[in-house]
């Protein structure tokens, strides 16, 4: 095989995976950082922006690849955090495709609407 020819070929499935990403609906639509505030909140027992402001900047370092995976992540660890609190039934999965299972920011688009 030609040395450019592996090259290639690694190219197009890379592409191809980013395209059936992109084809796939994200099961956690929104604004990565209001996820995030909505995160911080919910571990913190608060919905003063101000009391989380440490654990929002804290969690907004750590890098995904999409902004869907960064929501997913945070939308998964609110799903497993309401189900140790005892205030989400159901199992993990379930919540996870539950496209209404979403935080007070991301609802109303921000924080303080």
């Amino acid at each position: 095989m030609n040395p450019g020819t592996g090259a290639l070929v690694a190219i197009s499935l890379a592409a191809a995976a980013l395209l059936a990403e992109a084809k796939t609906p994200c099961p956690a639509i929104g604004v990565p950082i209001q996820w995030i505030a909505d995160y911080c909140m919910l571990k913190m027992e608060t919905d003063d922006e101000i009391a989380v402001s440490g654990c929002i900047e804290e969690q907004s370092r750590i890098r995904f690849r999409t902004a869907c995976a960064s929501n997913s992540h945070f939308k998964r660890r609110m799903c497993e955090q309401m189900m140790r609190n005892g205030t989400r039934s159901g199992t993990l999965r379930q919540c996870l495709a539950d496209p209404d299972f979403k935080g007070r920011t991301v609802k109303s688009g921000g924080v303080g609407r």
